[in-house]
Order: C-alpha cells, then sequence, then structure tokens
C-alpha cells in the first residue's frame, strides 16, 4: 500500500496524474487535448495510455541466416523493453517494423516505394553502403528519414551531408557510425606504435601492404589510409584493390613473395587487409601456411585419419605454428560482424586457420553495458550491426516520442536534429528499460536532452547533420572457436577506450609549424629578369560526363584569371568542353562548381579540345612549337612568367606502374608522364623560354609529378596530393549526379580571390589546412625564391 501511495505522490509531484485523468475518463475524445500531426499515425487506447503507431522499414542483410536471426532478437528485445518503460507514461510509442532483404529485392522499385509511403514514419538500412547509394537518392527527393545502423562510406555520408556546398541543404540520413575514416586510422594504429618503438623497424616501415575491396565501402580505406600512414610513419609497398577473392589472394602471394628477401623483419611487414567475410581470413590463412610451404589441409587430414584427432586435439598440435604463421608479418584484418557462429560454421581447417588472427571492427563502447548484457541474455557477443540496429530503433522511438510532444515540430528529421544535437546528456544510459523510462519521462516533462545508446552517444554534427560524432573501435582476436575483444579505441577515449590519433586533425592543427620546419631554412636569393609578361596554359586531361569536375575545375581558374585582367591571348584553354552541352546536363549550357555558382562556361574561349591532342601536343604548346595541331602556342620569353595548372585523374607507380597523369580514356603510359614533364620544363628553362613557372597540379598522386620537377631553375610546383594519396572531390549534385569540382581547385581559388596579396605561404597553409583527405606540398622552393615574401599574384593577377 505504501508503494502505491508513492507512486501516487510521484504522479502529482510531476504533474502527470492529470493527464492520467483525462485519459481514463475521457479515452473517446483524448484526442482533443493531444493533436495528431502525421498521417502515419495510428492511435489506440490500452487502459489508461494512448498508444501512437508508427511504422519503420528495415532493409537489412537478411539473406544471411546468422545476421537475420541476430537482428530479429535485437529488435524483439528493443521492442520489448520500450514496450515496459512506458507503462507509467499516458503517451506511448509503439513501433510496428517492416522487413525487407537488401539483397533479395529490386533495391531501386522498393526505395521508390518506401520514400513515397505516407504511413511510413522512417527507414532503417541498408545495412551496406553500395546499397545506400542506390536507397538514398530516392528519399532524399521526399525527406523520409533514413537511418543508417553501419554505412560508413566516407564518400556516400559526404554525399548527402548538409553542407555550405552541394545541393543537400535538408537533412534526412543520420549515420550512427562515424565514416571508415576514423576506423582506417585505427586499423593503422597498432603497427604505428610498434615502428616506433625501434629504429630499426622504422626503417622498414615502407613495406607494408593495404589491400581494400573495389567497391564503396573500400574506397575510403583506399583514399584516406595513405594520407594516414604518411603522419604516422607507414609507407605502402603495396596499395591494392581487388575486385575478388581471387584477386586478392593473388595480390597476397605476390606481396610476400616482395617481402620475402628481408624476412628476418617480416615481423614489421603488415598487410592491412579489409575483407567482407570469414571465409577469406580462412583462405587467407591457408596462404600464408603455403608461404611457410606447408599444405596445411593435408597436413590436417593427415591427423585426422592416421591419429584420430578431434579439433581441440589439432589445436592443442598445432597450437606454436598456427601462433608463429598467424604473426609472421601480420595481418591486421579490417572486418564487421564477426559472430562465434560464422567459425563454428567453418570447415575443420577453416577453424583451424583462423585461430589468433585479430582485426578491427566499430563496436558498442563497453562503458555502456549492453555488450555485457546480451552476452549474459544470450551467451555470445553482439555484432556490430546489432549494437548499432538497437539504436536506430531507440532514436526512431525518442524522436518520434518528442514529436508527440511537440506541436511545433511535424517531421521526424526535426525531432532528430533536437534530441541529438544538444550537448544536455541524460545521465546514464538510454538504452535500458530503466533508462528508457527516465528519458521519456524527461521528455514528457519538457526536458531536451541526449541520450546515449547501446553503443554510446547518439550524437549528430551540428553543421552536416549526417556525420556521427562517437564511435568506438574494437580490437577483436579469434581464440579457441570464440571472438574474444583485447582492446577498445575511441578518438575521445575513456576508462575502457584507448585514444586514436586523429591524424588529419593533427595536420590542420600543426601545419604552420610544419611548414616552417620544412620551407623555414635560408634560401639562396635568386635574381630574375624584369617580369615583361604574363601567361597561363590550363589543361583537363580527363573526358566525360563523370568527369564534370575537372572541366569545371580549368573554368574556375580560366574565370579567376580573366577577372584578375588577362585577355584570352594570355590564356591557353585545353577542355573536353562536354559538359555544357551533354545529355545528362539538366542545368544545360552550364558548368559550375556548386549549385547556386555562376555558370563558368559562359563567355570562356577554349583554344583546345583534348579530343584533338595528345600529351605530345601539350609538350609542343608548352615549347612554343607550333603545327598544324597546335597552331596556338606559348611564345619564348625569359622575362615571363607561365602558369601551368592540370586537373584531371593520376596514376603512381604504386598503383599503375607508372607516375602520370592521365590522358583522356588513353590505358597507362600514354599520359603525361613525369618523365616527361621533367623534361619538357627543363628543356624550357635550358633556353630561357620563362621567368618563372608556377606548376598547379590537381590529379592524384600527383606529389610524384611535383618530385620530379626538383632541381629545375625557376619552377614551384604545388601538389594536391601525396605520393601514395587521392585527390579527393567536393560538392555533390544531386540533380545531376556528379561532383561538381574537385577541393584543391576550390581552396586555390577561394584563397586567392580573398587574399590577391597572399605569399606563397600563406596559400600552401590554407590549402593544406582545408583540403582533408591528402597532403598538400610544394616542391622545388629552394630554386624559386623565398615562400614567405613572395607572393603567386604575378601569375594570378595580370600585371604586364
Amino acid at each position: 500500500m505504501g508503494s502505491k501511495m508513492e507512486d501516487v505522490r510521484c504522479k502529482m509531484a510531476d504533474g502527470r496524474w492529470m493527464m492520467w485523468l483525462c485519459a481514463a475518463l475521457f479515452t473517446i475524445h483524448c484526442s482533443l487535448f493531444t493533436a495528431c500531426k502525421q498521417e502515419d499515425d495510428t492511435i489506440v487506447y490500452k487502459d489508461s495510455r494512448r498508444w501512437v503507431e508508427k511504422t519503420v522499414a528495415v532493409v537489412a542483410p537478411l539473406n544471411d541466416p546468422i545476421m537475420k536471426a541476430r537482428l530479429e532478437r535485437t529488435a524483439e528485445w528493443m521492442l520489448s523493453s520500450l514496450h515496459n518503460a512506458q507503462l507509467h507514461d499516458t503517451l506511448c510509442i509503439d513501433l510496428k517494423l517492416e522487413w525487407y532483404d537488401e539483397y533479395g529485392t529490386d533495391l531501386k522499385a522498393l526505395a521508390e516505394r518506401l520514400a513515397n509511403r505516407d504511413d511510413l514514419m522512417a527507414v532503417i538500412g541498408p545495412f551496406d553502403s553500395d546499397n545506400v547509394n542506390i536507397l538514398a537518392p530516392y528519399c532524399q527527393q521526399t525527406h523520409k528519414p533514413l537511418i543508417l545502423p553501419t554505412a560508413t562510406s566516407e564518400t556516400v555520408i559526404r554525399r548527402f551531408a548538409i553542407t555550405s556546398t552541394g545541393d543537400g541543404q535538408q537533412p534526412f540520413l543520420w549515420s550512427l557510425t562515424e565514416t571508415d575514416v576514423s576506423l582506417s586510422e585505427v586499423m593503422q594504429s597498432r603497427h604505428a606504435a610498434t615502428i616506433q618503438m625501434d629504429e630499426d623497424y622504422a626503417k622498414y616501415a615502407d613495406y607494408s601492404g593495404l589491400f581494400t575491396p573495389n567497391t564503396t565501402y573500400g574506397q575510403t580505406f583506399y583514399e584516406w589510409a595513405p594520407f594516414q600512414a604518411t603522419e604516422l610513419g607507414i609507407g605502402f609497398r603495396w596499395n591494392v584493390r581487388y575486385t575478388d577473392s581471387e584477386m586478392l589472394y593473388e595480390k597476397l602471394r605476390a606481396f610476400y613473395d616482395d617481402i620475402d628477401d628481408v624476412w628476418w623483419y617480416n615481423e614489421v611487414m603488415p598487410a592491412f587487409v579489409v575483407i567482407e567475410s570469414l571465409e577469406q581470413v580462412a583462405q587467407i590463412g591457408r596462404i600464408r601456411y603455403q608461404w611457410w610451404n606447408v599444405d596445411i589441409d593435408d597436413h590436417i587430414t593427415t591427423l585426422v585419419e592416421k591419429n584420430g584427432f578431434n579439433l581441440s586435439q589439432i589445436k592443442e598440435a598445432l597450437h606454436g605454428f598456427q601462433k608463429l604463421v598467424s604473426t609472421w608479418s601480420p595481418i591486421y584484418y579490417v572486418l564487421a560482424n564477426l559472430t562465434d557462429e560464422g567459425i563454428a560454421a567453418l570447415d575443420l581447417t577453416g577453424q583451424v586457420v583462423c585461430d589468433q588472427y585479430e582485426g578491427f571492427s566499430p563496436y558498442a563502447d563497453p562503458m555502456t553495458g549492453f555488450e555485457m548484457s546480451y552476452e549474459g541474455r544470450y551467451g555470445t557477443k553482439p555484432t556490430f550491426a546489432e549494437c548499432k540496429f538497437y539504436d536506430a530503433l531507440l532514436l526512431s522511438a525518442f524522436a518520434a516520442n518528442y514529436m508527440e510532444h511537440h506541436q511545433e515540430v511535424d517531421n521526424l528529421n526535426d525531432a532528430i536534429i533536437a534530441i541529438t544535437t544538444t550537448d544536455n546528456f541524460l545521465s546514464g544510459y538510454a538504452w535500458s528499460e530503466t533508462g528508457m523510462e527516465l528519458y521519456l519521462a524527461a521528455l514528457e516533462q519538457g526536458q531536451l536532452i541526449g541520450f546515449k545508446g547501446a553503443s554510446g552517444p547518439v550524437q549528430f554534427d551540428k553543421d552536416c547533420y549526417t556525420a556521427a560524432l562517437n564511435t568506438t573501435y574494437v580490437n577483436w582476436i579469434i581464440d579457441g572457436e570464440r571472438v574474444q575483444h583485447i582492446g577498445y579505441y575511441s578518438r575521445k577515449g575513456n576508462a575502457q577506450t584507448a585514444k586514436t590519433l586523429a591524424s588529419w586533425n593533427w595536420l590542420v592543427e600543426n601545419a604552420e609549424e610544419k611548414f616552417d620546419q620544412q620551407y623555414g631554412g635560408a634560401t639562396a636569393a635568386i635574381t630574375y629578369p624584369a617580369l615583361t609578361d604574363q601567361y597561363a596554359v590550363l589543361v583537363q586531361g580527363s573526358n566525360g560526363w563523370m568527369n564534370y569536375r575537372h572541366e569545371a575545375d580549368v573554368l574556375n581558374i580560366y574565370q579567376m584569371l580573366k577577372a584578375g585582367g588577362y585577355d584570352d591571348d594570355h590564356i591557353i584553354l585545353v577542355s573536353s568542353d562536354d559538359a555544357a552541352n551533354a545529355a545528362e546536363n539538366s542545368d544545360r549550357g552550364a558548368v559550375r562548381t556548386d549549385p547556386n555558382g555562376k555558370n563558368l562556361r559562359e563567355g570562356a574561349v577554349i583554344d583546345y579540345k583534348n579530343a584533338d591532342l595528345t600529351p605530345a601536343d601539350i609538350v609542343n604548346i608548352l615549347k612554343g612549337v607550333k603545327t598544324d595541331r597546335t597552331p596556338v602556342v606559348l611564345p619564348a620569353d625569359a622575362g615571363q612568367n607561365v602558369l601551368l595548372f592540370w586537373s584531371g585523374h593520376g596514376r603512381s607507380k604504386a598503383t599503375s606502374g607508372i607516375d602520370e597523369m592521365a590522358w583522356r580514356d588513353e590505358p597507362a603510359g600514354n599520359g603525361m608522364t613525369a618523365d616527361l614533364l621533367r623534361q619538357t620544363l627543363q628543356q624550357m628553362a635550358t633556353q630561357q623560354q620563362f621567368r618563372q613557372m608556377l606548376v598547379c597540379l590537381e590529379p592524384c598522386y600527383s606529389a610524384n609529378m611535383g618530385k620530379a620537377l626538383e632541381g629545375i631553375p625557376g619552377v614551384l610546383a604545388i601538389c594536391s596530393a601525396g605520393a601514395y594519396e587521392q585527390s579527393f572531390a567536393d560538392s555533390w549534385s544531386n540533380e545531376l549526379g556528379v561532383w561538381m569540382c574537385d577541393r584543391f581547385s576550390r581552396n586555390l581559388v577561394g584563397h586567392v580571390l580573398e587574399n590577391p596579396d597572399g605569399t606563397y605561404r600563406d596559400l600552401y597553409l590554407y590549402c593544406a589546412q582545408h583540403t582533408l583527405g591528402s597532403h598538400v606540398g610544394i616542391y622545388n622552393y629552394t630554386n624559386f625564391g623565398n615562400l614567405y615574401t613572395t607572393s603567386p599574384k604575378d601569375f594570378f593577377v595580370k600585371r604586364k
């Protein structure tokens, strides 16, 4: 009796007793007190509570029976806890789930149906980044909330982020996991610590290998890992994108053959391997035994047939050797959703050869207690997908509840913004039944607070919304047919997680210091003749609609030069000129660097279409050699400054066997190679065909081109990316379906326009700090001049 009276007093104290009384006496008319705001609401009255049904579609990998069973039991657990947590509330959310297999249906047709259903509150999934690329555009058109538990591709998240550029200005996509930029760094952190321990180890730091799938998922690792490796002191001797498992196995065999000649340091020559299935771990385990000249399948067959060994006895007999094989030239895997059931499903040899291998995956912060509670309930550890799926359901329910209590909020996206961008958090964790009850009670009392779910705080960036701010990563190991966890990592760090290095932030914060260390030494005075004229050669090396951004880059530079006083007689413009009037261009006749920008094609005088030229013709244009194909060329003048800007694709020896800037659709070896560019500019310098030359290169791996120009007097190269790095696109257009410019070019133009009198140091620092994802570099400065006192103005503003 005392307990009941205490309950009554509590309800009276927080004001909810009146709502309870109204609900009990006026059940039929209760809708008069709380308006129904969406067509997807179905109100069902049970006892004295108002239950609001909300339907959520779950698009998940149901083709995998293990994952299907795990997701279904996770949903059952969460929904049961949610129901019980609301028994003391007057307004309750009743989530109804519709399940769809993201691999077993026409995803485009499904996306269109789901995006246009008024009775559907939100979509959870897909779980695969490649499938998100298919489904997300449909949800964006109708602003249907799309909650992503495990899609972590940087390209996908950036494409649909709310940014100052691009036309995605209304949030609809909510990724609960940081992009794989963070996981890529975590993947390398263990090895980085190892090579920093010993100078001898550091000598072989560039013997590492990176192997990533040629998918949307693998793209982030392929593009970002080399950038991070530069900061961490690691070099990728091999950087491979594989199209299927057989290609992966073939490339790994070649990698092991390559490092076999320095086997005594194999322990610091790792392979970083991004994979998508446990079966790949098993096959790679077999390959590593072959490296030791052991046919492990035959050996195990002998142990079984001749000695009658079972699995446990086989593992005991091979334990020492398996430990050696798994750690010598270590492999660091990236594999999410590893399960005990998956290990048990492998054949006998597979279970043996997978033992002691380790890797990394996004996961739940162990401080939440979800991992422990799950293991106590089901006898196994939860997967990354289950942790994030639980939070996706939690976010849907909490946002729906918030919307019902705030009449001014009429869509779920705004409700999500409200509860996930506040710095005021509920103490404790809201994933448990008790935690849910406390959080929902706070919402009912009008408090605006954030929450910590099964995997940690559910919080989004206040500027772009799409990006999650907190993700924990686990370092797992396969040990005795079980998945074990040996460490946790996060960007912030707490009592049970180690802090990652955030190397891209390090570069931003320390770019000035780094520049001063590298370029701040005394530079010998260089005397140049008087400036007599200024010319620019702008080259787009690519073609085709999907390379729209490269044409926009050269046109953006062109328009900047025209605004700076250049006339068309002093600009040689080489472009594909196929974007403005392309059939795919709904903005017919226009080329822009962002959807609201000016038409850069308007008024542009194009001297050559690149379809009519070859790299040899570009050489003639630079050297002033007139031919039938190249009637417009640079004059030869020892007093002229020449700007050479090149946008397009690049190749490197590490990926394609040659350092070059690619030419249109030509195969490797037919572009502007590093050797050809060096020979050309060296000859021009020797023949005094220019006073100074500024070379700005946009393509991937452009540092290899810049390094090739070292030693040529009067030449300065500014390159967008390191020798192993991609150069990143920027400003996505949903209407056009293309990237509209590149980051480096945008930053270059933006800084010059805003700071026309800035020095080369100023230009470098701005580009280095804003061109995230690659290391902007300056080359040959000792043969050019003082970067602190001289300005690129003599190239961008017409003075003669």
